[in-house]
């Protein structure tokens, strides 16, 4: 007796804006929001959401750009 499991349907989204784009916005809402907060925990932790978004864009640029110099070549 086999019994069948039904495989997991992949939500498929096709995405309109770039990583960055995404991490950039998700920092100013982040930015925004913590402004409205009082000081505090949850205040913290909406400024490090952003400026670890932030962080990310700026290693996503560094790890795709273009090669800042290339290794010589050896002889």
């Amino acid at each position: 007796m086999e019994v069948e499991i039904p495989k997991k349907r992949r939500r498929r989204v096709k995405q309109t804006m770039t990583l960055g784009e995404r991490l950039l916005q998700t920092a100013r809402e982040a930015r925004d929001m913590a402004r409205r907060l009082p000081p505090g925990i949850e205040q913290a932790r909406q400024l490090r959401r952003a400026r670890e978004a932030e962080a990310i864009v700026e290693l996503e640029r560094f790890l795709t750009g273009p090669a800042r110099s290339k290794p010589p070549r050896p002889r």
